[in-house]
């Protein structure tokens, strides 16, 4: 069974989509300070679709992709009750077969740390370059290894959902050979009068950012910012848990 496969529902009505719609309200600035007015957005890993259907209710062109189906049904729902129309996918953003499409690439809540290959953020990077006009962006973050080995180690275990019908409850660790920390979700959810369990193990890679940018070099993408804070967009700090990239072709 594939990660977001049940987790998909604690997904969708837990906290996570929250990041999205924050990164709604932070993206404007970002934009006007880099002069882009994009008027097609490609979303990877969109997840439940919070931060592509808030795009397309701005006018925008949006596609979105993620690897799960079972998540991608959420972001349509979302999609129709916002009565928008947003192009959702199944795909692997290291397979990405876009030309030259659109203005803007983007993918938010460290979705790119999932990928544990070197390799696999370099071909992802350079399927961006394809996808992108010239002049576009390309806007993501990612935990660093300060986060990963650090802030997501704080609490042996925390409890993330715990309502009438959902409880969750996450479990960190962290290899500091290979920078892979791993998270142990456990959910149960209410099921007519019984209690469903799921178990999925999640692993994000930590990069050096110097790896980073020397990938988006390699890709033919010139990093134009990295910041600690995306709101004061100030540089990162060596405690900072999470950066932002933006990268133009």
């Amino acid at each position: 069974m594939s990660i977001y496969e049940r987790f998909a529902y604690f997904y969708a009505k837990g906290p996570y989509p929250q990041y999205s719609r924050r990164m709604v309200e932070l993206l404007p600035p970002v934009l006007q300070r880099f002069d882009l007015r994009p008027t097609a957005i490609l979303d990877l890993a969109c997840g439940e679709g919070s931060f592509a259907v808030e795009m397309a209710k701005k006018g925008l062109q949006v596609t979105a992709i993620d690897l799960s189906p079972q998540i991608l049904e959420f972001a349509r729902r979302n999609a129709a009750r916002e009565n928008v129309e947003v192009e959702f996918m199944v795909a692997d953003m290291r397979s990405l077969d876009f030309e030259a499409r659109f203005d803007l690439v983007t993918c938010w809540y460290d979705s790119l740390n999932y990928l544990l290959e070197l390799e696999d953020l370099e071909r992802t990077f350079q399927g961006v370059h394809r996808a992108l006009k010239t002049g576009g962006l390309f806007i993501f973050d990612m935990n660093t290894i300060y986060g990963l080995a650090v802030n997501w180690q704080r609490y042996p275990c925390v409890v993330q959902q715990d309502t009438t019908e959902l409880f969750e409850i996450h479990r960190p660790g962290y290899d500091f050979e290979k920078n892979i920390a791993t998270l142990r979700i456990t959910g149960f959810v209410k099921e007519a009068n019984t209690w469903g369990r799921i178990e999925e193990e999640h692993k994000e890679r930590g990069y050096p950012l110097e790896e980073v940018r020397l990938a988006l070099k390699q890709a033919g993408l010139k990093v134009l910012a990295c910041w600690g804070n995306i709101k004061e967009m100030s540089e990162p700090e060596p405690n900072s848990g999470r950066v932002w990239f933006v990268a133009q072709k």
